[in-house]
């Protein structure tokens, strides 16, 4: 199994029932030829990719199926020898904005209603105009147009040129409700569809791995090849499976509320629309682009030399604050959805302590997760709403206690911390299982010990009165954002 990552590679030999045999881990670069550009060559990938699978070798172990997720929406471009073209846009290249906004002017808001979601400058879409416009001769030399690295490393080594569906959503190109291209928009790129790859839902085997591939590997020939869902829909499939209505909370160096659903009332610029793990479900994501980032820049600045224990501990000393802090330190996707947005803190006084402050960006991620709730809310069924119900938590942040019992009582909900690291191998686990009709073992929040279940204390009534203002906050400062901008 393969979590095909930004930074980071990941591989595991695992035994029926998931159980790792063997890991490793490669990190790669990404480059950053511009302000707002994020490019990665696919021949790193494949070098990553490589060195990972190459260090999951077991004498005796023999794998049965090579399974990929990874990152998403990324655009690669491969001339007719099947070779990248140029490097890879990636999703977080923000460089297509002024294509965005002809895009938009074209296609009005029947774009979003078909796609399910609203557009930003990384878009896929918007990148390939500014490909087109900007680099001529690549589109001239392009044969094969993918859209992420796990479509790419499967189809090297030897599977159909394919997307799966969860990252088909993100890239502005995807009839949500058709399953299929959308035809105005190629038609606006300009874009032959037969450029595109195959569209598979997360569980599909798309081919099997070639002599050569498997030489470079040190893998059998003919190796099913399982093109896993994208990496936010694995995530979700390892932790809490594919049942409509599950909820999940990640606190990492990002963050995020996940959940599987029906169809959204109508798309919203705050929230991510994906097809779910299997193809059948749709799944929501409300992404927090820094959460965990944000509670470790408060401990270094506030608390400079503390352990993240003594911090936790002196944060825990202080109680609820009445500090306000948005920890968008680098624009933000979710509750909002703003490029512009910075980091703030409001209810400063003189007799404010550095733990309050440690303290105020735990509950400022605590707040924003709560407005993503809000936001889902109408398209939430009645079940997920049971406030006696737990929510999984999984990342770094799921390892203090102190957090967890604050978005508790944020959310008004119980938590439970999830032992997720490897949580996007365990969903690519149990796709490559459901493709060749082998047992499917459990999502991980099965294995959940209920006595580490968090309840809200008496703390709750707190933060429900500070809620409300702080969700205020990110338009009461946007002519703030805008002028520290310079815009």
């Amino acid at each position: 199994m393969v979590d095909a990552g930004t930074t980071t590679v990941k591989a595991a030999l695992l035994e029926p029932g998931g159980a790792a045999l063997a890991t490793a881990s490669v990190e790669q670069p990404v480059q950053h030829p511009g302000p707002g550009r994020a490019e990665q060559h696919p021949d790193d990938w494949w070098r990553a990719f490589r060195s990972a699978v190459r260090g999951c070798r077991v004498a005796g172990a023999a794998p049965v199926a090579l399974a990929v997720t990874g990152q998403m929406q990324d655009l690669v471009v491969l001339d007719q020898h099947d070779r990248p073209a140029r490097p890879a846009l990636l999703y977080s290249d923000l460089r297509a904005g002024a294509e965005l906004a002809e895009l938009t002017g074209a296609l009005g808001d029947g774009w979003s209603m078909a796609t399910g979601n609203v557009a930003d400058p990384s878009s896929t879409c918007a990148q390939l105009l500014w490909v087109r416009e900007h680099e001529p001769e690549v589109l001239t030399r392009t044969h094969r147009v993918l859209l992420g690295s796990p479509g790419y490393l499967l189809h090297r080594a030897g599977g159909r040129a394919s997307c799966d569906l969860t990252t088909a959503s993100t890239t502005g190109l995807l009839d949500i409700h058709r399953r299929t291209w959308w035809p105005p928009v190629l038609e606006v790129l300009g874009l032959d569809p037969g450029l595109l790859p195959e569209l598979v839902d997360g569980v599909s085997e798309v081919g099997e791995s070639s002599r050569a591939a498997a030489e470079e590997l040190e893998l059998p020939a003919a190796l099913p090849l399982v093109h896993v869902a994208g990496d936010a829909a694995a995530v979700t499939a390892g932790l809490i499976g594919a049942a409509p209505g599950a909820i999940s909370v990640s606190l990492g160096t990002s963050g995020w509320v996940a959940a599987l659903t029906g169809w959204p009332s109508r798309p919203n610029g705050a929230i991510h629309h994906l097809v779910g793990p299997t193809g059948r479900e749709s799944l929501l994501i409300g992404a927090l682009l820094s959460a965990g980032a944000t509670v470790e820049w408060a401990r270094r600045t506030y608390l400079p030399g503390a352990s993240r224990a003594a911090a936790d501990r002196a944060a825990e000393l202080a109680g609820p604050t009445d500090l306000l802090m948005l920890p968008s330190l680098a624009g933000e996707r979710s509750p909002v959805r703003d490029p512009l947005a910075v980091g703030a803190v409001v209810g400063l006084r003189p007799s404010t302590t550095p733990a309050q402050l440690y303290r105020a960006a735990m509950e400022g991620v605590g707040y924003s997760l709560r407005r993503i709730l809000e936001i889902m809310g109408p398209d939430l069924p009645a079940s997920s709403k049971d406030s006696s119900w737990w929510l999984p938590v999984s990342g770094g942040g799921a390892l203090s206690g102190v957090f967890g019992r604050i978005v508790a009582d944020v959310l008004g909900r119980p938590v439970a911390p999830v032992a997720a690291e490897g949580a996007g191998l365990h969903g690519a686990y149990r796709a490559a299982a459901s493709a060749l009709g082998m047992p499917v073992p459990a999502p991980l929040v099965d294995a959940v010990d209920p006595a580490t279940v968090m309840h809200p204390s008496g703390q709750r009534e707190h933060y429900d009165r500070l809620a409300d203002a702080h969700a205020e906050l990110w338009a009461q400062l946007r002519p703030a954002f805008r002028a520290l901008a310079g815009r």
